[in-house]
């Protein structure tokens, strides 16, 4: 009886997390909803199974941060994430012009590679990518267990999240594994990809080491391989959340063309390394990191 009503509660959980609050506060107005998002974050039982194991990742590699603040900025930006799975069918483009600031030059429409990070809250990029003329497909890891939640609702917030992302402008998802062939031929199709390396590296992976927050750390380095082997333009960005009123900075940084492999890690961990000295609290990965950085 106790597992079976344990059982009930982790379904009652996950429907409210991931489709009925993030909806709900999607309907809102932005304003109005983030405040309430930033009320719920302050809960110290929202997402402890993550928050807990994320803070004590993250403090290694930090210097002075209240505890209590810093999980509650990683509260808020789970928050978000999910809540943007919705505002990115919901809203159009005026509005979130209106609610990005954009720095950086975007490179031609047409072919590229863009690497970005588990940095920040990049789902409002697919809609911006369609706008400035860049039909991008997502290079990502098939997903494992139920990395959104606790019981099969995760797995169909994850179908939810894929569908949301091809509506509002995504190519479509290539999952990594073998998928070389699939990337390249997306690039000589005159058609970009998306994809991340701040995870950490795969025995069978290619990598390069580079320098994060003082430290060494492994990154895989596929995909850079891929972009410098066909010739193709690189570009990092990043999409920053502002923990104080919602509103998105978002980063864009096209990369010099003909640099090797170690070059376009090393920029790729710089830019990564600034986010994360400005807001340490908005990586994704923490409770993985610690199997990037690499023992002195």
């Amino acid at each position: 009886m106790q597992m079976f009503m344990a059982r009930v509660r982790n379904v009652l959980a996950d429907g409210l997390m991931l489709f009925v609050l993030p909806l709900s506060i999607a309907l809102l107005p932005w304003t109005l909803g983030f405040r309430l998002l930033k009320w719920v974050a302050r809960r110290e039982s929202v997402y402890r199974l993550a928050v807990d194991p994320a803070w004590e990742a993250a403090k290694r590699h930090l210097g002075d941060h209240d505890e209590r603040e810093w999980k509650t900025r990683f509260r808020l930006l789970r928050l978000v994430d999910h809540v943007d799975v919705y505002l990115t069918l919901l809203r159009g483009q005026s509005w979130r012009a209106r609610n990005i600031d954009e720095a950086g030059s975007w490179p031609a429409p047409g072919a590229c590679v863009f690497l970005t990070y588990h940095w920040g809250a990049g789902n409002w990029i697919w809609p911006r990518l369609r706008e400035r003329g860049f039909d991008a497909c997502f290079v990502m890891q098939r997903p494992q267990g139920r990395s959104h939640g606790l019981t099969r609702l995760s797995h169909w917030f994850a179908h939810l999240r894929v569908w949301c992302m091809r509506r509002a402008g995504s190519g479509g998802v290539v999952f990594t594994g073998g998928s070389s062939g699939e990337v390249a031929a997306t690039l000589h199709g005159g058609r970009s990809v998306v994809g991340m390396l701040d995870l950490p590296a795969r025995a069978e992976q290619r990598s390069e080491q580079v320098e994060l927050l003082g430290e060494r750390v492994k990154i895989p380095s596929g995909l850079a391989r891929i972009a410098a082997e066909n010739d193709a333009p690189i570009a990092l960005f990043s999409m920053g959340l502002d923990f104080e009123n919602g509103r998105r900075d978002l980063r864009v940084e096209p990369l010099p063309a003909n640099l090797s492999v170690q070059q376009i890690a090393e920029r790729y961990a710089a830019h990564l390394d600034a986010r994360l000295r400005a807001a340490p609290e908005a990586w994704q990965i923490w409770r993985e990191a610690p199997a990037m950085f690499i023992a002195r």
